[in-house]
């Protein structure tokens, strides 16, 4: 299936798990990509395996004087856009009582302020060459407290607030705009945050949680992200999609029920 033949995508964060694996999907569909991030080292791997249909943008998403550089850096590159999608994003770590005023505004501005002047920038340009489409990478920690996460639980609920002004603002002129709401996605930075501690148990921890008893790996993010800058979900405006493996659905009452939990890929 080759979805994006001739089209033109902008991916943000794309030298993360997910980002790059967003990369992947649609350069395997057909896109050329303008692929960002902070560092232009994280994006080497994605532009040696694809030269000449991954570009890459170094910009800081804190930076709006930088993010609305980079989208008009991949508009030059790409001679035009037809897909953003952010991916950018930070997590920090820390208590309610401990969060600062640096670290709050500095969550907030990589995850909501920067997305937000990248949808700006790259829908202005939709709007003048006939429409586009753009989609938001949220967390399911939008819509439950996950800690000690405040500052990016609260990122992520604007992120989908976002989505939803864009899609009803814009959608007459041709723009669309969803976002994906991911679950736990098995990332080198999930696998580094299990091993602070006891890593085989916090991996049965998260799992427990999980209906399908895993973790959905990147690709199965980046299927979902595909499905919504297509065609084939031409009529989808203003939604948010959850990719948790059921994990948002209900909890076990009684823990003699639950079902086992596969042994974990961190046990000896």
């Amino acid at each position: 299936m080759v979805r994006f033949a001739d089209k033109n995508v902008l991916v943000t964060g794309a030298g993360g798990g997910i980002g790059g694996a967003i990369v992947e999907a649609f350069v395997d569909e057909g896109a050329t990509v303008a692929a960002t991030d902070l560092s232009m080292e994280l994006l080497a791997p994605l532009v040696d395996r694809h030269a000449g249909r991954v570009h890459p943008v170094a910009a800081d998403m804190a930076v709006v004087a930088e993010v609305k550089n980079m989208v008009a850096e991949a508009i030059l590159v790409l001679r035009g856009l037809d897909v953003l999608v952010n991916v950018a994003g930070i997590a920090l770590l820390e208590p309610v009582l401990d969060i600062t005023e640096q670290s709050w505004q500095r969550t907030l501005a990589v995850n909501l302020t920067g997305s937000f002047f990248a949808a700006q920038e790259a829908a202005r340009h939709m709007v003048e060459t006939g429409g586009g489409v753009i989609v938001n990478i949220a967390s399911i920690d939008a819509f439950v407290a996950e800690s000690p996460f405040a500052h990016y639980n609260a990122s992520k609920a604007g992120i989908v607030m976002t989505t939803k002004s864009f899609a009803y603002e814009l959608g007459h002129r041709g723009v669309r705009c969803n976002a994906v709401a991911p679950g736990v996605t098995w990332t080198a930075m999930t696998q580094g945050d299990l091993r602070r501690g006891d890593a085989s148990a916090a991996y049965e921890r998260l799992v427990g949680r999980i209906p399908l008893r895993r973790p959905a790996t990147p690709s199965e993010q980046a299927a979902v992200v595909l499905f919504l800058a297509s065609d084939d979900a031409a009529f989808v405006n203003g939604e948010t999609v959850i990719v948790d493996g059921g994990q948002l659905s209900g909890y076990w009452y009684q823990p003699s029920l639950e079902p086992p939990v596969p042994k974990s890929p961190f046990a000896d």
